[in-house]
């Protein structure tokens, strides 16, 4: 072969093995993990939109503990959803949360049940949404400080 045909030839040849080496590269699509999944989800998700409502048509709302317990109960939680996604709506109300103990055990006990209650309230709010807006816990008993319209939660012993 001459050298004038056998480059030609040598070009035609390396373009088509590599015109081929793509044909037969196997083309794999991972599964993506359920949290990009999720992540993905959330990214799409259109924030819920936040119809205008006075605060009380949601305040008060109660919270009502288990005898000697500080764990929100399954039922309280579609009441603090929505306590917390009225927050995330009206960024400028401030909630107050009144927790209370059940009449058993000495005083410091109940100020101790009474404010892990309050915690779990609030703790309760900030991972339902509410991570920005100001949340007072008050002691035990205390007074309600804030003086214009606010969200007042009740956390205390369902009393039976």
């Amino acid at each position: 072969m001459s050298r004038r045909a056998l480059f030609p030839a040598l070009a035609v040849s390396l373009i088509s093995a590599a015109a081929l080496s793509a044909c037969l590269t196997p083309h794999v699509k991972p599964t993506l993990s359920q949290a990009v999944v999720e992540a993905r989800a959330a990214a799409a998700a259109k924030p819920a939109a936040c119809p205008s409502s006075d605060v009380s048509t949601i305040s008060p709302v109660e919270v009502g503990f288990g005898f000697d317990e500080a764990t929100v109960p399954e039922a309280a939680h579609k009441r603090l959803a929505a306590a917390a996604q009225w927050l995330v709506c009206n960024p400028h109300v401030e909630a107050v949360i009144q927790p209370d103990a059940d009449r058993h055990g000495d005083a410091a006990h109940q100020n101790d049940l009474a404010q892990r209650r309050g915690q779990a309230v609030v703790d309760a709010l900030r991972s339902l949404g509410a991570r920005d807006a100001v949340i007072r816990l008050l002691p035990r008993g205390g007074a309600d400080p804030v003086t214009a319209p606010h969200l007042l939660i009740s956390a205390k012993g369902r009393g039976w």
